[in-house]
């Protein structure tokens, strides 16, 4: 009777974890990848550090001159808006206009357009794929789920797909590792994505860990300046009600006893 029992439970343990890889795998094989923003949208990003002796040194004077770090300078911002979106069984793209890095945030005329195109299925790209011809080295946008999709990259050895906390692309390059002097010195970049699937946070570094650009998205969710604004209120009723009480306190203590 307890062998039959202890049979049952194997066969029964062994029949969910089959149940469950194949639950696994129908969603692997089913997962669907599209686009995390809407036509409108404004992406905005902050330039926080900009090192342009050092970036000269690394690529070369005008090493960007009119490309997508054209002008930047720490606190500057640059803009898109996503004026078109496509998705269709093979292709996922975007089209967006972009005003490039200025600090007085009066964006006037748009100073370029382009579109971003992605392969539906990641898996159909072929070996050893990289954003060398990107000045960034990384993309601004990737599809989402943003994390299964940079997984599903078959990238060449330079680029690292890290999914454990947050979506994350790290790059490393050898000096002269994309042509000759370019660049002059081992460089790193560390690529963070929301699952919006937009670059959050960007960091470039040389090889003594010196970080010579840092951007990150300038963005707080809608949410965010209410809650701010109520906490705040809170805090100050708090405040007031707690010198009224205090007050009142000293009072009564200091009042004499008949």
């Amino acid at each position: 009777m307890v062998k039959l029992l202890k049979s049952k439970m194997f066969l029964i343990s062994i029949l969910s974890l089959l149940i469950s890889n194949s639950l696994i795998l129908t969603d692997v094989v089913g997962l669907e990848y599209g686009v995390g923003v809407n036509r409108n949208d404004e992406l905005i990003w902050k330039c926080k550090v900009s090192n342009s002796f050092e970036l000269n040194n690394l690529f070369g004077s005008g090493w960007d001159n009119g490309g997508i770090f054209n002008n930047i300078s720490k606190g500057s911002k640059m803009k898109w808006k996503i004026y078109n979106i496509e998705t269709n069984s093979s292709l996922i793209k975007i089209e967006v206009d972009i005003w490039y890095w200025i600090k007085d945030l009066n964006w006037g005329v748009k100073d370029n357009e382009t579109q971003i195109t992605y392969l539906t299925d990641p898996n159909n790209y072929s070996e050893g794929l990289s954003f060398i011809n990107y000045t960034s080295l990384v993309p601004f946008w990737f599809p989402i789920p943003v994390g299964e999709y940079m997984g599903g990259l078959k990238l060449n050895a330079r680029y690292n797909v890290d999914n454990r906390v947050l979506p994350t692309l790290n790059v490393d390059i050898k000096k002269n590792g994309i042509s000759q002097g370019y660049p002059n010195e081992d460089i790193k970049i560390i690529a963070i994505y929301n699952d919006q699937g937009i670059l959050n946070s960007y960091k470039l570094y040389t090889k003594d860990n010196m970080v010579i650009l840092d951007i990150a998205y300038d963005f707080l969710p809608f949410y965010v300046i209410p809650t701010i604004v109520i906490l705040v209120s809170i805090f100050t009723i708090g405040i007031i009600i707690y010198i009224i009480k205090k007050k009142k306190s000293s009072k009564n203590q200091s009042m004499p006893r008949k």
